[in-house]
């Protein structure tokens, strides 16, 4: 064999070492680019994820914090009905005897000048107006109880029903974050098409189908960007009026409830 056919030799088996040194880099390039996008995207769902656990964590604890805030409130309430009614009847009482030593004092100075009927009467009027007073307080403390029990039955209702749209919220933001799963790995099946694909009319209509993949990942951030402002405490609903009292009850008026503040 001529020096030639072995330089020959030689120049071809180096052009195979470098073309299989090239494909090796290629490869390696597209095994780290591939391991990075999912790198990326693992990381991507996991920050997902720990921001829908945060926000269900902020609003149970808010939840819990205005149940417990709401509970100190009708206790108070209860307590401060219970004191006005317990110093109403002292009072009344009190008043009564009052009244009632001050006519027998009358009685006996009077018995020592003469027994006149209209004396009598007089005690008979007062203390029939004594009771009367007496009903009203009590009738009166009643009607607050009843007037509270209504408010905490309507406010125990929007609480069910925050917490029933909450529990929606969240489960439509997990719907979401599934459909970005899939979308972000149709898009990845697409891109490995895509680069695979030697068929320039191949390639046109999957650059097509990845921009509309594009299109569909860019609206569900955005979907999933407004669910998480809603979800958020003071993200939403009607706005509340400032307090009212009412016979003693602290009432809030909202006004995206027509049946707040009864």
């Amino acid at each position: 064999m001529s020096n030639t056919e072995n330089s020959a030799l030689i120049a071809l088996s180096e052009l195979k070492n470098l073309e299989a040194n090239r494909v090796a880099d290629i490869e390696t390039a597209k095994q780290a680019r591939e391991a990075a996008e999912r790198r990326a995207r693992e990381e991507a769902e996991r920050r997902a994820r720990e921001e829908a656990e945060r926000l269900a964590k902020e609003e149970a604890d808010r939840q819990a914090r205005l149940a417990a805030e709401k509970e100190a409130r009708d206790r108070e309430e209860r307590l401060r009905l219970q004191e006005a009614d317990l110093r109403a009847r002292a009072e009344q009482q009190a008043r009564l005897q009052e009244e009632q030593m001050r006519l027998d004092a009358q009685v006996k100075l009077a018995e020592k000048k003469a027994k006149p009927v209209w004396l009598y009467v007089t005690i008979g009027v007062l203390v029939v107006g004594l009771g009367v007073g007496g009903y009203l307080a009590y009738d009166y403390t009643v009607r607050q109880d009843e007037a509270a029990k209504v408010a905490k039955e309507i406010q125990d209702k929007k609480d069910a029903e925050q917490k029933k749209a909450m529990d929606a919220l969240m489960g439509e933001l997990k719907g979401l974050k599934d459909e970005q799963t899939r979308l972000e790995k149709e898009k990845k099946d697409l891109d490995d098409r895509i680069n695979n694909v030697t068929d320039a009319a191949e390639k046109a209509r999957l650059m097509a189908e990845k921009e509309k993949l594009d299109a569909q990942l860019a609206e569900n951030s955005k979907k999933q960007t407004k669910n998480r402002g809603k979800s958020t405490p003071g993200g939403g609903g009607g706005d509340a009026k400032p307090e009212k009292s009412k016979g003693g009850i602290t009432v809030k008026k909202n006004v995206d409830d027509p049946l707040d503040g009864l």
